[in-house]
């Protein structure tokens, strides 16, 4: 009988129901309809385009405001959390003021630039802000060293973007003015102080509640620095002008973005600080940026015409940044694979087990976990040694590949304890399935010469989609187990009842006791 999945406390775990609001249709909208009319400028220059294009920006610049408002207080939110919005809802409010400055001080000569320079300054810096106070995954200082390490990689590569696009040429062109150090440093010196935050927070990661929104807002940082690298590389081309409607897009579509991100950080439902989980992202951007500098150099060599010698060694630098990314990749690959894996018997973890675990439930999907416990094993390390007692704890776990169907997952906990988390299950018949499958298939299996049987304790247990967290669906498996230890030594499986949960004076470990 599925007990579980008919009880559904409320609980503050719970995740918004699925549906896209009206919030998001209509910010959706109104970015459509910006992007067709500047589209249309780009085909046919209109005569009201600029009014248009402001008249957008500062509706964004009010919707985001308001979301962001909204965000900084909510009382659920960490102090932290709620501070980097206020500074999201700074940018905003810069917005907000800045088309009526424009409008009455933005005619006098030269003004019009000045105020854009200023806003863009106030801009950035509230934004940068707002990066550093995002409340990031607590981590170690080894792993601190190794974010800020790769997102200074990233912030590397943003300055050889930066150098071939904007500052180089501009210096190149113009010399050393005041104007042009103020074009050619600040804007490229805040937009790369928005990169390494942006990259730091993608490869610590956040909390669970606000990963959406720190994937919204740092793409909304990636398409500012892109348009500001853009503006530049046009601006530093005595040959060519940027179409007004490109800059427009940038803009808007960062807009749209951090708009975007403070309305799912209103709507994100607060979880615990366990259930955090980084970006899988992340870890690319430092290969990305040491691409994105090797393809530069490259085309710089094309255009010069010569191979030598500027060309053979931009082709040298590429395939050995290649051969050891690869190589670093690799690496990687098998640190984290080692790091969610059990050294003896290949099995997942307890790390990867709680990671599977707090995906699904973040999903919103029902889940099942079966917590399984070996009998008779102390037993065998007394009389056969720890050795022959590593060769039963492999068999088992051949026993527990076999039995579970993906995408279930089966893992050793530690020591003779097991467990398999079924993710995304339809029904709660699944779980016991895979309960009475892998009871049947435990028998007798040969161990050097001698034939000892496979004997196991399973306890099942089903949540239903946002009735449980992590913590008390394990509880209840392990209540279950207990029940079905006390059966006998022989393989029994028991399911989650009301009747199993301990009364006020009895404990979790007297009822392991007595079984």
């Amino acid at each position: 009988m599925d007990t579980a999945s008919r009880r559904t406390p409320p609980s503050r775990h719970r995740r918004p129901a699925s549906g896209l609001p009206p919030a998001y249709l209509g910010l959706g909208a109104l970015y459509l309809a910006a992007l067709a009319t500047s589209t249309v400028n780009l085909l046919s220059p209109l005569t009201w385009y600029e009014p248009a294009a402001e008249v957008a920006r500062i509706s964004f610049g009010v919707v985001g405001l308001i979301a962001a408002v909204r965000a900084a207080r909510r009382p659920a939110l960490p102090p932290r959390l709620r501070q980097a919005w206020g500074a999201v809802a700074a940018c905003f409010a810069t917005l907000v003021v800045a088309v009526p400055l424009l409008m009455a001080f933005g005619n006098a000569g030269g003004a019009h630039s000045h105020w854009d320079d200023a806003t863009h300054v106030v801009f950035v810096t509230a934004l940068l802000i707002a990066l550093q106070r995002f409340p990031l995954a607590p981590t170690n200082r080894r792993d601190r060293i190794k974010a800020g390490v790769d997102a200074l990689t990233v912030m590397a590569g943003g300055s050889v973007v930066l150098w071939y696009t904007a500052i180089g040429p501009m210096l190149h062109r113009s010399g050393f003015s005041a104007d042009v150090l103020f074009s050619a440093a600040v804007y490229p010196l805040g937009d790369l102080a928005l990169l390494f935050s942006a990259a730091r927070a993608l490869l610590r990661g956040a909390d669970e509640s606000a990963q959406r929104p720190l994937r919204m807002l740092t793409a909304g940082t990636l398409i500012l620095f892109t348009g500001d690298a853009v503006h530049g590389f046009m601006d530093g081309q005595m040959e060519a002008e940027m179409p007004v409607s490109w800059q427009f897009f940038c803009w808007i579509t960062a807009d749209a973005l951090l708009a975007g991100a403070a309305m799912a950080q209103v709507r994100a439902a607060p979880v615990s600080a366990a259930e955090r989980r980084d970006l899988g992202i992340g870890r690319y951007l430092p290969f990305l940026a040491v691409a994105v500098a090797q393809v530069l150099m490259l085309t710089e060599a094309a255009r010069d015409g010569e191979f030598f010698p500027w060309g053979g060694l931009a082709l040298g630098g590429a395939v050995l940044s290649v051969l050891v990314l690869y190589r670093q990749t690799l690496v990687q690959r098998e640190s984290d694979e080692r790091a969610l894996t059990d050294g003896l018997t290949g099995l997942a973890n307890r790390s990867m087990f709680r990671k599977v675990s707090y995906r699904t439930l973040a999903r919103g999907r029902r889940m099942a976990v079966l917590v399984i416990d070996m009998n008779g094993f102390k037993e065998i390390n007394d009389t056969l040694g720890h050795k022959a007692g590593d060769r039963v704890l492999v068999e088992f776990a051949g026993v527990l590949r076999q039995c579970v169907p993906a995408p279930g997952l089966p893992v050793r906990l530690g020591g003779d304890e097991f467990a398999v988390v079924l993710p995304e299950i339809n029904h709660a018949e699944e779980a016991y399935d895979v309960a009475g499958r892998l009871a049947a298939a435990l028998g007798p299996v040969m161990v050097d010469g001698r034939l000892i049987t496979l004997a196991a304790s399973i306890g099942v247990a089903v949540t239903a989609p946002g009735e449980l967290t992590h913590d008390e669906i394990v509880h209840r498996a392990d209540l279950a187990m207990y029940r079905a230890k006390s059966l006998g030594p022989e393989t029994r499986w028991a399911i989650w009842q009301e009747s199993l949960e301990p009364s006020a004076s009895t404990s979790v470990d007297e009822i392991a006791a007595a079984a």
